[in-house]
Order: C-alpha cells, then structure tokens, then sequence
C-alpha cells in the first residue's frame, strides 16, 4: 500500500512539471481564459526543472 501511495505522488509530481512546461507554451489570450497572470506563469516556469521536481517529491500533498 506504501508503495501505491508513493507511486501515486510520483506521477502526480511529474504531471505538474509536464503541465508546468505547457505553461511556457501558452499564449497572452490563452493565460487570460485560464486566469493566470505573466508574474505567475514565470513563477511556475522557474518550477519547471529537476529541482522543481525534487521540492514536489518532498513536499507532502494537500488532501481536498
């Protein structure tokens, strides 16, 4: 069961880098329908790394 639960956050941490990534892709109008604003999306750029990853593993993930 461990072992689910950490392959679980794996892949959850390696979506949100790929999905970080698409961020850099995205046009002015295409940040606006989604709300996000130019200062975030660098912010979330800069996440975008192998470091980036290594804090994700590392930080416990919020329950909804």
């Amino acid at each position: 069961m461990l072992v689910i639960s950490l392959l679980a956050h794996i892949q959850f941490c390696m979506e949100r880098y790929q999905t970080r990534k698409a961020l850099a892709k995205l046009t002015a109008t295409q940040l606006k329908d989604v709300g996000i604003n130019e200062e975030l999306r660098t912010a979330e750029i800069a996440k975008a790394s192998l470091g980036g990853v290594y804090q994700d593993l590392y930080r416990t993930r919020e329950r909804e």
